[in-house]
């Protein structure tokens, strides 16, 4: 169900996936997100599970819609 998650490391957002690992570092959580939405987009996908871990190690889940096709 999650493929893609948000984590917070050293002051950085690091976007991961499950079976490709660690795919960037991003200077906020909006950035990180940002790129988590448009991660590849499959035609016909409503939105993107993605959970987020804050460095207090909380963890939350947010619902990102897909991006517009242009």
């Amino acid at each position: 169900m999650f493929d893609l998650s948000v984590v917070a490391k050293g002051g950085r957002w690091v976007l991961l996936e499950d079976e490709a690992g660690e795919l960037g570092a991003f200077g906020s959580q909006a950035e990180a997100l940002d790129a988590a939405g448009a991660y590849q987009v499959l035609p016909g996908d409503e939105y993107r599970h993605v959970l987020i871990q804050e460095e207090s190690g909380e963890w939350d889940e947010v619902f990102l819609d897909a991006p517009l096709l242009q």
